[in-house]
């Protein structure tokens, strides 16, 4: 994102502020909204406020493994971070963001009217930041329904209700501003933009349309006050059409299911005709994948997936994405002047080969690498001062050729690294001012430096 070097671009959770905004409202249940136009205005958002509040919870995130605190925010903090959230089923489904609940194992839900609910975590998904969470008992809940984000306009009302600085079931209002926003934090971003006020806390919670459904996410906002920053009009949400579908798969399967072609792609250059939206060159292929298989190689151009048009990477990322493993579809396009097909079997995005772990540990996701807490059992290998380790990478990642599953994680920018959270803060702190990011690891008894270079 061109502002990125300017503006932090902020994920909006809360580290360990109070709940205490909450304010008692007697519960009711969310129903689809009638069908028709938008709900009127003339005593302004009162009576969707009071439809969809009970629908909207406030998160809180603790971490019970025994250890050190994570860093020391989180000590100071107690270790708890909190959040938004929205039901999605009366039974207790419950979704927010990956990066509310991300390291922790602990999880409660709170309602409006102050109950706390524990909650058990169902699956989360790190490439769109989206996560599901299960509450215990037989309560039934007030949930509110998924909304068609394809069918929103800029210019259209947007509503978010969350949790603020922890204060429980706020509501603001804007329109939304843009569409299929990229803001470079993943290979799916989409984002809706909107100018309704989002501030660190209400991550995870929904972003309404004028008839009171779901038509986003809230994640992330851009603010030049740092990570000390407020809303300055500029927020960002996933939205519901892409949030629908990982809620489901992970619903179904506990993770998300997608499939893989094995390329990397670029936009054309200005020099090869390129204007941002007329196809994309191949610019790496993986051994064995699906595209070397049905005979793609490195620059070639493709222009249309199944008919319809790919125009830019992401489009393509998109399409591969949501192709069902084994489907076959046609991709057309250019090596040189000379017109080409390929048939392309898609194949389900390969697991992530992973260092052994002694038990399942939360994790962290960052340029590509994943990362965890390293444990007792990793010191036979690994010193005291390794606090950090690399337990799966992205194959066409930063990391590619440079970092391994296993090798611990001592400094990025000669930072030393305590945790798993830290390495997260100074990666993406040192991206935002460097074109590649030093960072010194652990591997095979001796300690190496390694230089990631961050996709643009």
């Amino acid at each position: 994102m061109t502002t990125a070097r300017l503006l932090a671009c902020l994920w909006i959770s809360v580290v360990g502020l109070g709940l205490s905004g909450l304010e008692p409202v007697g519960a009711q249940s969310v129903g689809p909204a009638p069908a028709g136009p938008a709900v009127g205005l003339g005593n302004g958002f009162a009576d969707l406020s009071a439809r969809l509040q009970p629908a909207v919870v406030a998160i809180r995130a603790k971490r019970s493994l025994v250890g050190a605190p994570r860093d020391s925010v989180h000590a100071a903090a107690g270790g708890a971070s909190t959040g938004s959230g929205f039901v999605i089923d009366p039974r207790g489904v419950v979704v927010t963001n990956n990066h509310v609940i991300e390291g922790n194992d602990r999880f409660e839900i709170i309602l409006v009217d102050g109950t706390t609910l524990p909650a058990t975590l169902v699956g989360r998904d790190t490439e769109t930041d989206l996560a599901v969470l299960r509450t215990a008992g037989a309560q039934r809940l007030a949930s509110v329904t998924w909304g068609n984000s394809d069918a929103a306009r800029v210019g259209d009302w947007a509503i978010a209700i969350g949790s603020p600085f922890g204060l429980g079931n706020s509501l603001s209002v804007g329109v939304i501003s843009a569409r299929n926003r990229d803001l470079q934090a993943g290979r799916y971003d989409d984002f809706l933009q909107t100018d309704a006020a989002i501030n660190r806390g209400n991550s995870g919670g929904p972003l309404f349309n004028a008839r009171g459904d779901v038509i986003g996410v809230n994640t992330a906002i851009v603010s030049p006050g740092g990570t000390q920053g407020g809303s300055v009009g500029v927020g960002f949400a996933v939205p519901s059409n892409l949030a629908r579908k990982i809620v489901s798969d992970i619903l179904q399967t506990g993770s998300v299911q997608r499939g893989w072609i094995g390329l990397r792609a670029r936009l054309l250059t200005p020099e090869e005709g390129g204007t941002g939206q007329n196809g994309v060159i191949v610019a790496d292929v993986a051994a064995n994948s699906p595209a070397a298989k049905a005979g793609l190689r490195m620059g070639d151009r493709i222009l249309k997936w199944a008919g319809q048009p790919v125009t830019d990477p992401r489009a393509l990322a998109r399409f591969a994405a949501a192709a069902p493993a084994g489907s076959k579809i046609k991709v057309e396009g250019f090596r040189g002047r000379q017109a080409i097909f390929a048939n392309l079997v898609i194949g389900r995005a390969p697991t992530e080969v992973r260092a052994p772990t002694p038990q399942a540990m939360p994790t962290v996701s960052v340029m590509g690498l994943v990362l965890r807490a390293a444990a007792p059992s990793d010191r036979p290998k690994l010193p005291p001062e390794v606090r950090v380790v690399v337990t799966a990478l992205d194959p066409f990642g930063p990391g590619k050729d440079q970092v391994r599953p296993g090798d611990g994680l001592l400094e990025v920018q000669g930072q030393a690294i305590a945790s798993p959270q830290e390495a997260r803060a100074a990666l993406q702190a040192a991206t935002r001012k460097r074109d590649a990011v030093v960072i010194r690891l652990y591997r095979d008894g001796q300690p190496i430096y390694r230089a990631l270079r961050p996709t643009r």
